[in-house]
């Protein structure tokens, strides 16, 4: 009996300890949310922040290259010169963060960017030489003798090339985070440093069309001589003052259509130090972070091209003949693959910072290795950047 009272005992007493101990620590909770809220009285709970972004754009396409752009005029800038640059991608960007106290931190993110050209480009060579022909007699078996008249002429045709190209891209990234100030100032000030947790949705899409015509290997020929030739027509005697050319032709006409879709877990760090001002007033903030994920999602890709080439050759009024060099006909391609993309970005910045209200611009980078599928007979991934200058708008609510 009393090593049962003894039992009973130890139990109500392991009883009363647990209930001291947990009221003491209800009694500490309260009291700092409690502080916490007295703290954070005043200070807005939610934050709208608008702004606007401008960024380089890299490895979101690659240009077609035939093969006939080796022989083009050297002096030419190559077509895919022109495929290949793209403007500076602009776009809005908005953000809601919640602060409920407690440095608990709440935040929905959107970016959105978007770029765009359409280029037209002629290049043709300079004109050649003037060269002196002679007038021929006429009569049979005469075109080998000469009088003294001499006409001064120049080459009406040259080596050309035509370029007609679109590119056009697109880019969405949403980020929902819950995250918590840990309190960590710098420079012997005020300041904050969140870390977050939570999910990173990324889209990136792009488009180009191109269509490349040429001319090359100029030659001028006299059909009737060996004088230096080129074309010319006589307007008494066409028959014997028209002279001969030849050169090669290309044509090559290609588009693509990429994207990539991807969702995955995502972690941030944000941090700011106040440079000068008072929180209760204004202030002049640093504020710097950086964000990294991993996105699991699918990459598409479809592209079309056909090219062909030619040798073209006339002499006075002989009907053109074309010879063919080499002809691909239209070519189809479609590939698609899960691929896990990781993704890494910063940014650095300034702000003016008031109770309710902040001003920032700053620069941002995000780098995603191997999103995009550039290749166009076969699959070869590339590492797409997006680098550039910011500029948001951010006012508090509530409080």
């Amino acid at each position: 009996m009393s090593e049962l009272i003894t039992t009973r005992r130890h139990a109500d007493l392991r009883w009363q300890l647990l209930a001291t101990v947990s009221a003491l620590t209800l009694t500490a909770y309260v009291s700092s949310t409690a502080a916490a809220k007295a703290e954070d009285a005043g200070r807005p709970t939610v934050w709208i922040e608008l702004g606007a972004q401008l960024e380089h754009l890299s490895g979101v396409d690659k240009p077609f290259a035939a093969g006939f752009y080796d022989r083009l005029d050297p002096s030419f800038t190559s077509p895919a010169e022109f495929q290949n640059a793209l403007p500076l991608a602009i776009g809005p960007e908005g953000k809601i963060t919640v602060e409920p106290g407690n440095s608990w931190v709440f935040s929905a993110d959107i970016r959105y960017g978007r770029a765009g050209n359409r280029r037209d480009r002629q290049q043709k060579t300079q004109p050649g030489n003037f060269y002196n022909v002679y007038k021929y007699q006429t009569g049979p078996a005469a075109y080998n003798r000469k009088c003294c008249h001499t006409y001064t002429v120049i080459p009406n045709r040259d080596n050309f090339v035509d370029v007609q190209s679109q590119h056009q891209e697109t880019h969405l990234i949403l980020d929902f985070q819950a995250g918590k100030d840990v309190g960590l100032g710098l420079f012997g000030g005020s300041g904050s440093s969140v870390i977050s947790a939570g999910v990173r949705f990324a889209q990136l899409q792009t488009k180009s069309s191109v269509s490349v015509k040429a001319a090359t290997d100029l030659e001028h020929y006299n059909q009737f001589t060996a004088f230096p030739s080129f074309s010319f027509v006589h307007q008494a005697y066409p028959q014997k003052y028209s002279l001969g050319t030849r050169f090669r032709v290309y044509s090559v006409a290609a588009e693509s259509a990429r994207s990539f879709r991807g969702i995955g877990p995502s972690l941030s760090w944000d941090a700011s130090a106040t440079l000068a001002g008072d929180p209760d007033s204004s202030e002049l903030t640093f504020e710097w972070g950086v964000n990294a994920a991993l996105l699991f999602g699918k990459q598409k890709v479809k592209t079309d091209h056909q090219s062909s080439g030619g040798y073209v050759s006339r002499a006075g009024y002989v009907p053109v003949i074309y010879a063919p060099l080499y002809t691909h006909p239209l070519r189809h391609y479609t590939r698609s693959r899960n691929v896990t993309v990781p993704n890494v970005g910063g940014m650095a910045g300034f702000s003016i910072k008031w109770p309710n209200a902040k001003i920032s611009m700053g620069y941002r980078a995000g780098v995603f290795f191997g999103a995009m599928d550039t290749g166009w007979d076969t699959r070869r991934t590339s590492t797409t950047s997006f680098y550039g200058p910011f500029a948001t708008i951010s006012v508090g609510l509530g409080g």
